[in-house]
């Protein structure tokens, strides 16, 4: 049934995506050395030759999509527990569910079983046409490609080239300033849609698109239009867009240094609950630059407060992320184990 349903999956896509079937796992192993593959999908269970697959290909850069057949429901897990199921569990089978960025399952009834095996909430039902008249092989396809297509949505910081990256971080300076004269660096053009499209999503989500938007324009860029609200992608956990600074610390302060004092404050609220994200960045950048502040006074009270490597650290995170020049940094920046520590959790902010 299911060699069955796999090529009824693959014939059934068509152009949509390119589609390769593998079953010898050295086959694999080679397919991944010389193509690079954006999605794995796991057919089936309890082979520990998946788990070895699954770890090539999250090493080459490949995100993992399963499809358990039921194999997961307790009546199948139960058969011969003690002596295969439980410990092919420990050793890979929990391990490659969790590593799923989809669960494809196939009905409310697996569903539930896998909700209370606990191991991955990201469940996508899409019914067999091989056993059921409810669905057409055709939009089983479609309906996959819709799953790879809202797991590449993910985490797309992850997916971007370093070029890439690197005119976000231009766009974002330009945004910020308001100048495209600021930005010095030579420009280079991106022509591949799917990177201005992680672009416009990431943006989204980490509530700096208006900024990025600015500063693609200013700096002569065409970035092509994306309904962003019609795109779907997996999201940590509780997820919600980012707080501003501004909103939690309020306005009203004596001068601009005891804002800045509030602000590092805030900020290491920030870090020490992993919520310090790009877009607080953003606005620190625009602070810093549009207000004078007394630096001798503001470095001695960010001693008295215990915020001074605080406000180091997030200098040097404001020059990598911001483009963020040293001539309006009001103290030096500091690179070190902790702000290596900080800076992953920006990039991690919607790692699911």
């Amino acid at each position: 049934m299911v060699h069955h349903y796999v090529n009824l999956l693959v014939n059934s896509m068509g152009l949509e995506a390119e589609n390769i079937i593998v079953e010898d796992e050295t086959l694999a192993k080679e397919k991944f050395q010389t193509i690079h593959f954006d999605i794995l999908h796991i057919h089936g269970c309890w082979h520990y030759s998946a788990y070895r697959i699954l770890k090539i290909a999250v090493k080459k850069g490949a995100r993992v999509v399963l499809s358990p057949y039921g194999q997961l429901e307790p009546w199948m897990v139960e058969e011969r527990y003690w002596k295969e199921k439980l410990p092919k569990k420990i050793l890979f089978q929990k391990s490659i569910v969790e590593n799923a960025y989809a669960i494809i399952i196939q009905g409310k009834m697996e569903e539930e079983c896998i909700k209370k095996l606990g191991w991955n909430h990201r469940m996508e039902i899409i019914r067999n046409p091989v056993i059921t008249h409810s669905i057409t092989s055709s939009e089983m396809a479609y309906k996959t490609y819709y799953v790879y297509r809202k797991v590449l949505n993910s985490h797309t910081i992850e997916l971007m080239r370093e070029q890439t990256r690197t005119l976000l971080r231009y766009f974002i300076k330009a945004g910020i300033t308001g100048d495209s004269r600021w930005v010095t660096d030579d420009l280079f053009s991106i022509n591949d849609p799917e990177q201005w499209r992680y672009i416009h999503i990431y943006a989204h989500y980490e509530n700096i698109s208006s900024i990025v938007l600015r500063g693609a324009h200013l700096l002569n860029y065409q970035i092509p239009e994306l309904d962003i609200h019609k795109i779907s992608c997996y999201l940590p956990k509780n997820f919600e867009i980012p707080k501003t600074i501004q909103d939690a610390i309020g306005l009203q302060y004596a001068s601009e240094n005891d804002r800045l004092i509030a602000t590092f404050k805030y900020i290491r609220k920030l870090i020490i609950h992993s919520q310090l994200t790009i877009s607080h960045l953003c606005e620190l950048d625009r602070e810093l630059r549009e207000h004078n502040v007394e630096e001798d006074h503001l470095v001695e009270t960010l001693k008295e407060s215990k915020l001074f490597k605080t406000a180091c650290r997030t200098m040097q995170l404001l020059q990598e992320y911001t483009d963020f020049d040293e001539g309006f940094m009001p103290i030096p920046p500091l690179n070190d184990r902790i702000t290596n520590r900080i800076r992953q959790q920006i990039y991690n902010h919607l790692k699911i």
